[in-house]
């Protein structure tokens, strides 16, 4: 199994980069992890809807071509299912036993295009709150290093 991580947005603050690069080191002797960093479709000052419709869909079509032909796509958006860190671990586990590889995919600042939304195999949410798109990758690795460190008998988590 594979993770890759399909991300719009490429300059990150040095908090985002240190953040991530941490757990991306620990998560690799668990599981072969990637991050592709896509182009965020530039924004006027102005945007009406129909601006931001595009820049979704060009968005979109980064993420789609981006995708290998064998990954499953989960999108991530506030709207999807929630799951607690040990749900996560038995998710990953299935994709292990399964043999999936995976794609990741955080949207840019005005979310996921239908076709990504249409493509993904489901939609995870991280929390019901709206968080900014740096702090997701940062999120997103550590939650998956938690989760892949309880399945190897890790100590790292220490759920009550």
């Amino acid at each position: 199994m594979k993770i890759r991580i399909l991300t719009i947005g490429q300059k990150m603050p040095a908090w985002v980069l240190t953040g991530f690069e941490d757990y991306f080191k620990r998560i690799q002797p668990f599981v072969q992890t990637q991050i592709i960093e896509l182009p965020m479709a530039k924004r006027g000052k102005n945007d009406s809807e129909a601006d931001i419709l595009k820049y979704r869909q060009i968005e979109g079509d980064s993420i789609l071509n981006a995708l290998k032909q064998n990954e499953i796509l989960i999108a991530l958006e506030v709207g999807g299912r929630e799951f607690s860190t040990e749900k996560l671990a038995d998710t990953m586990k299935s994709w292990m036993l399964e043999g999936h590889d995976v794609a990741l995919a955080i949207g840019g600042p005005d979310g996921h295009s239908e076709a990504v939304r249409k493509a993904a195999a489901w939609h995870w949410s991280l929390s019901k709150l709206t968080l900014p798109h740096p702090l997701v990758r940062v999120m997103l690795i550590e939650q998956l290093y938690r989760a892949m460190s309880i399945n190897h008998n890790h100590p790292y988590h220490r759920a009550g």
